[in-house]
């Protein structure tokens, strides 16, 4: 939506704008995967309301390119187009267990679980695996591997007490799951020094009320070597995070010698790496798993050690640690080890290593260093990487459209109907909502939005939501044609 605002800003009444969206619902990530308890974040949708709103943008919701649509379709349609489609592939972390264990997750799917995602409630139930609020009802302890803002989104979520969340558009299944999750362990592979968390959300989930914080390996935080410490030196946000584990860890030992010690707890595991998921059958003992039909599962991990200099620290076995640490009965485990673009199209270019469509400041190229593609752009993490805030997509939104603005003033932008030239197109007089049309797509326009997004401030105004979101596809459909939309339990 940015790359929209600054065409518009720039071309006034030259230019239209076509947005062609994957999802029924516009704003991405922002509706999807930013946490519900930041609303302020939130907020920027009331700005892209305002964009979407501008009678020179149009919205094909609910189509994907690739697969509803080509590039070659558009190509031969648009003088330009703009690649902005995330980055929608989970990184492994390529253990054992980690694809066949129930009870195993990609954070993307618990972020769009909560946030009522309604494709990602698709993909779960076509998985057939345990749903994640089976597990969040019986599960005491839950791991989340990674050490970046989107496992501090996750810990956070599973440690905040359900009527925090209320008055938010957490999804109606999340909410009324609750969270029986009373320990969550986040696990890095590396030290304090490395992780990518920031300081502000660090803060905000080390300072949950009635959570405990304990750090390991102890004395991992003040025992930091040379490199450690140079790495430190060369960035202050990551200075700022390790004060706050520091401080963290030292009120928790305050308080362990009070008799008010928190119900819950948060630990924080570092220079640890998974090797193995299995199911827990039970304890030697005899104890039984935390359901029969549910089991949990025993997570294996390895002791790391650091080698290499600042700035490329490397995680490595540690040698001086020989028996492997086991967490029994785990209800949830969650992988947040980032995310990694994916290829949505055969005819565009795509590096598979780094999971970016190859480009120059926003010019796509044939290939890493290749030719420019005339005509083609990318903004967003499929440019960059899944890296940065809403701040830096607005910023790196600029920069590409500045380079198409730039490519246009000097006629370097392909003319409509160029590609269906070549390739003798017969429906190239076609628009691309009437091409949309006859392949039976059902496209969400912004009419359908529009209906969408009262339906679901209605159903949020009388559960005292903001919004309760739908998720299921096909009711989405419905409403967005005009039928009336059903309450949500």
């Amino acid at each position: 939506m940015y790359a929209t605002s600054f065409l518009l800003s720039h071309y006034g009444d030259r230019v239209t704008v076509d947005v062609v969206e994957r999802d029924a619902t516009p704003f991405g990530l922002v509706r999807s995967g930013v946490a519900p308890d930041h609303a302020s974040t939130k907020s920027v949708t009331n700005r892209f309301d305002g964009i979407l709103a501008d009678a020179r943008v149009a919205f094909h919701g609910n189509v994907a390119l690739g697969s509803d649509v080509a590039l070659r379709d558009l190509r031969a349609r648009y003088h330009a187009i703009i690649l902005a489609h995330g980055a929608d592939g989970d990184k492994r972390l390529g253990v054992p267990g980690e694809e066949t264990m129930p009870g195993v997750y990609g954070a993307r799917e618990f972020v769009g679980w909560y946030n009522g995602d309604a494709r990602c409630a698709a993909t779960l139930g076509a998985t057939g695996r345990d749903p994640v609020g089976a597990r969040i009802v019986l599960g005491h302890t839950a791991c989340v591997f990674g050490l970046g803002n989107v496992a501090l989104d996750c810990a956070r979520m599973l440690l905040r007490d359900a009527d925090d969340l209320a008055s938010t558009d957490v999804a109606g299944e999340a909410l009324g799951a609750g969270s029986g999750v009373e320990r969550v362990v986040m696990i890095g592979r590396r030290g304090v020094a490395q992780a990518a968390f920031s300081p502000k959300e660090l803060r905000e989930l080390l300072s949950l009320p009635n959570v405990r914080v304990r750090v390991e390996p102890p004395g991992h935080v003040e025992g930091l070597d040379e490199e450690d410490a140079k790495d430190l030196d060369a960035s202050r946000p990551r200075r700022r995070a390790r004060e706050a584990v520091a401080k963290a860890a030292a009120n928790t030992a305050a308080a362990d010698a009070t008799s008010d010690r928190p119900t819950k707890e948060l630990v924080i595991k570092f220079l640890r790496s998974p090797t193995r998921f299995e199911s827990e059958t039970g304890d030697p003992d005899g104890t039984p798993p935390m359901s029969p039909s549910t089991p949990s599962v025993r997570v294996t991990l390895r002791a790391n050690a650091l080698e290499g200099a600042s700035g490329s620290r490397r995680a490595v076995p540690d040698a001086s640690v020989a028996e492997p640490e086991v967490l029994r009965d785990v209800s949830l485990v969650l992988r947040s080890v980032g995310y990694k673009g994916i290829r949505v199209d055969e005819d565009v270019p795509f590096d598979d290593e780094n999971g970016v469509v190859p480009n120059a400041h926003g010019r796509v190229l044939t290939e890493r260093g290749g030719e420019i593609v005339r005509g083609l752009y990318a903004a967003g993490w499929i440019k960059r990487g899944p890296t940065g805030i809403i701040g830096t997509n607005l910023r790196c939104a600029e920069e590409t459209v500045g380079a198409l603005i730039h490519d246009d003033e000097r006629g370097r932008l392909r003319e409509v109907c160029e590609v269906c030239e070549e390739e003798e197109d017969d429906d190239v007089a076609l628009s691309l909502s009437e091409v949309l049309r006859r392949r039976g797509v059902k496209v969400v326009s912004k009419e359908g939005w529009a209906r969408i997004d009262a339906a679901e401030r209605e159903i949020g105004r009388m559960a005292g939501k903001p919004r309760e979101k739908f998720v299921d596809l096909d009711e989405m459909l419905r409403v967005a044609e005009g039928a009336d939309a059903r309450a949500v339990d």
